[in-house]
């Protein structure tokens, strides 16, 4: 399966051959993006340091370059066994979620395949459950529109490289995503903003298989934390949304986040926090107390320079500048819902 971003690409060099013959493809081309917007995106993907990620081996452990979509044996295994994915309840969970996606009209709901997958490996092949994620994923965007808008709209908090990704995975496939506390200046960045940055980062690479099956782990740098973010997490309001967004309104498989450089008052912040998260996400925020602890969990050949790691990255910018040139797509998902 690829990227609904790389299938319009695909899409694009058919009508650029005058290839495309199937209904589907003209009706979906005609739906989403004119051929100019499309030319935007052919021209977005020329080559960058992440795209020339090469698979990094330590002993026995593999890991693989972040956009990397080749779906591993181990990526089906735990897909079969931690989400009960086959190619049987694919397209019969696939089939039942469109069909009661159809019949409520309430919202206005996207519905092809790499869209809905997920929500169903989100939830584990239970058509049901997915559906209702959908329902209060579109529900939340609702009530907090601030956090859905367009990425040229927050183009310097984005620039500003607060969240990022690094360029490889962790041995299990799971994508690593950075914040850096300190890029966060509250005196001109929001909350909101903040939180809106740092959802366009994490849903960049969420139309990868690899993301939807393995999910994310997260390196949170709080060096440079200060009493003003503080006290901006610890508002009531600001609180309950992230909790909200986290758990239920995300379709990512959050697995668990490493925060290191930590002040006593971050572990205040998880502390408010948890009260309002489900118990099987309340342990999955771990505070180290040192980096050698972090090379436990994450191996120094993966991790930048400033972490002790083995790696030199000149572009910190990359993923800022890939979710500006996605544009067109985000905008294509802030059409639906209610």
């Amino acid at each position: 399966m690829v990227s609904l971003k790389r299938y319009h690409y695909r899409l694009w060099l058919k009508a650029e051959d005058n290839t495309i013959n199937t209904s589907k493809e003209k009706e979906f081309l005609k739906i989403s993006y004119s051929y100019k917007q499309l030319f935007v995106w052919k021209q977005s993907l020329k080559l960058r340091d992440m795209d020339s990620a090469k698979t990094i081996t330590v002993g026995s452990k593999v890991y693989r370059p972040l956009l990397d979509e080749t779906l591993t044996a181990d990526d089906l295994q735990v897909a079969r066994e931690e989400l009960s994915e086959t190619p049987e309840s694919t397209e019969s969970c696939l089939r039942l979620l469109k069909e009661m996606l159809r019949e409520q009209n309430e919202f206005t709901p996207r519905t092809d395949d790499d869209y809905l997958m997920r929500f169903l490996r989100c939830r584990k092949f239970d058509s049901k459950k997915a559906f209702k994620m959908i329902r209060e994923h579109y529900k939340f965007r609702k009530m907090n529109p601030g956090v859905y808008i367009s990425p040229s709209s927050i183009e310097q908090v984005l620039r500003a490289c607060i969240f990022d990704f690094l360029p490889h995975r962790d041995h299990k496939g799971r994508a690593i995503y950075v914040i850096r506390f300190n890029r966060w200046n509250p005196d001109k960045v929001s909350f909101t903003d903040f939180v809106a940055a740092g959802n366009l980062v994490a849903e960049y690479v969420l139309d990868n298989p690899v993301t939807q099956i393995n999910g994310y782990i997260g390196l949170w740098d709080y060096k440079g934390f200060t009493l003003k973010q503080f006290r901006m997490f610890c508002n009531p309001k600001n609180t309950l949304m992230l909790a909200n967004l986290m758990q239920d309104r995300f379709p990512g498989r959050f697995k668990i986040a490493y925060c290191v450089n930590c002040l006593p008052m971050v572990s205040t912040v998880w502390t408010i926090l948890k009260q309002l998260m489900k118990e099987k996400f309340k342990n999955r925020v771990t505070i180290l107390s040192s980096l050698e602890e972090l090379y436990q969990h994450v191996d120094r050949s993966v991790l930048p320079k400033e972490y002790g790691g083995l790696l030199s990255i000149p572009d910190t910018k990359e993923i800022a500048q890939r979710v500006l040139d996605n544009e067109q797509y985000t905008n294509l998902n802030l059409k639906f819902g209610f």
